[in-house]
């Protein structure tokens, strides 16, 4: 009870504060009882960070490849424990594959019956119940079973109703007998209530109505600065990254963009409690610069945490700063933390008369010394798999196989070669999938 009642506390003040522009004020207010990650004081630096630390294997799935299975263009995977699920962007649909690739059958109808939809945004699985839920752009959610067929509509809302902000990457997610929304900012359409619309997370009920919402304790008295700036309204476009949103172990916990904690979700209570404060000296910077960021070079200069991945042993950080980017390995053990850097580029644009900067690649990776080369998580799963998908006839596949072959040799260097030199250019991707430890 007196552990329920501290979190609690934590967790009102966290909320009701905002993060300084120097240094970090968050973790001063959390760190009594709480194991910190300290990036400033005692840090290693390494000169990579190893695959196998995190996973004890990498499956190699060449996705089977007919006439009813032609894979272009993937907007998401998920993989369960029999099954591998693949949203083809181009058709909309919701692809099923076996452990071996082996192409099984579709998930979703197009159409304008009241089985069918005519665009999708998302989906997710439940495992256990073997259902497909299959978020809607116009028609709400509708589910499937894992054949195919269609079972239900779980809710005819549709997502102007849902989220007033853009949203990228995971805009839903079904987590051990729970409905989330997940939403970034800028916002993208006038509302009545403006303010009362910076959510970043929602917990809503089975017909995805709001029950709960979670803001970002770093827009506290930043509200009116960011309804005024919001897309389509003002010049510049907002600009902030998305929720790092991890599932390790089916436990949910999340980081805010521009603050300093990683939070558990306490599914009993309901409640975000803070679970891993993070302490650095490093400066925030100007909260208006950093989220004009895209047209001013100078907030490129500024350490921004992009996100975080968990393992059983360790929590990973990624951040940016200049010309690197800076990845973190926190030993939930030990408490100790490394630190690998590498360097990218920051891209310089010219976009309707004016300029705008990005990085060459700013994204999570660690050395595959499972297979060579480097792995690149762009999927996770509610079970614990990574997922790296390898797209033929692309730039990024190209330039992916020439690092390969150039790299030091690892157990598994030599089948993934063999894997690829049997995959023709209108072949459907190959899957590197990580199994967690």
């Amino acid at each position: 009870m007196k552990k329920h009642l501290f979190y609690s506390f934590l967790m009102l003040i966290s909320l009701m504060g905002c993060s300084s522009p120097k240094g970090n004020a968050d973790t001063e207010k959390v760190e009594e009882g709480l194991p910190v990650i300290n990036l400033s004081e005692g840090v290693e630096e390494v000169d990579k960070l190893n695959l196998s630390d995190a996973a004890e294997r990498v499956e190699i799935v060449k996705l089977e490849t007919t006439k009813q299975s032609l894979i272009s263009d993937i907007e998401h995977i998920q993989v369960t424990k029999d099954d591998i699920w693949v949203y083809h962007l181009k058709d909309a649909r919701v692809y099923r594959f076996d452990h071996n690739g082996k192409f099984l059958n579709k998930v979703g109808k197009i159409g304008n019956g009241p089985e069918e939809y005519i665009r999708m945004a998302f989906f997710w699985v439940d495992d256990h119940a073997r259902e497909v839920y299959i978020l809607t752009t116009l028609s709400g959610v509708k589910v499937y079973d894992y054949e195919g067929n269609f079972i239900r509509v779980q809710t005819k809302i549709i997502m102007d109703d849902m989220y007033f902000a853009e949203w990228h990457n995971t805009p839903m997610f079904y987590l051990n007998g729970l409905y989330f929304l997940n939403q970034s900012l800028a916002l993208f359409r006038p509302i009545d209530n403006p303010v009362d619309s910076l959510w970043s997370i929602a917990l809503v009920d089975d017909s995805f109505n709001k029950i709960k919402l979670f803001k970002n304790p770093a827009h506290k008295g930043h509200e009116e600065e960011i309804v005024a700036n919001r897309a389509g309204i003002a010049a510049e476009n907002w600009r902030e990254d998305d929720n790092s949103v991890d599932f390790f172990n089916n436990e949910l916990t999340i980081k805010f963009p521009d603050t300093d904690t990683i939070y558990s979700f306490d599914a009993s209570n309901k409640e975000l409690v803070p679970s891993y404060p993070i302490q650095t000296n490093e400066s925030k910077g100007d909260f208006e610069l950093t989220h004009h960021s895209p047209r001013d070079r100078r907030a490129f200069d500024i350490f921004n945490i992009k996100g975080h991945f968990v393992t059983s042993n360790f929590v990973y950080l990624y951040a940016t700063k200049g010309e690197n980017v800076y990845t973190y390995r926190y030993d939930r053990n030990s408490n100790e933390v490394v630190l690998w850097k590498r360097e990218v580029k920051i891209l310089e644009r010219r976009r309707g008369g004016r300029l705008s900067y990005s990085y060459s690649d700013s994204s999570f990776r660690l050395t595959n010394d499972i297979m060579g080369g480097f792995f690149n998580p762009k999927y996770r799963s509610c079970s614990n798999y990574w997922i790296m998908p390898l797209q033929p006839d692309t730039e990024d596949y190209e330039k992916y196989v020439e690092e390969l072959k150039k790299s030091p040799d690892a157990p598994q260097k030599q089948q993934l070669l063999d894997v690829i030199a049997n995959t023709g250019e209108e072949d459907n991707p190959i899957l590197l999938i990580a199994v967690l430890k």
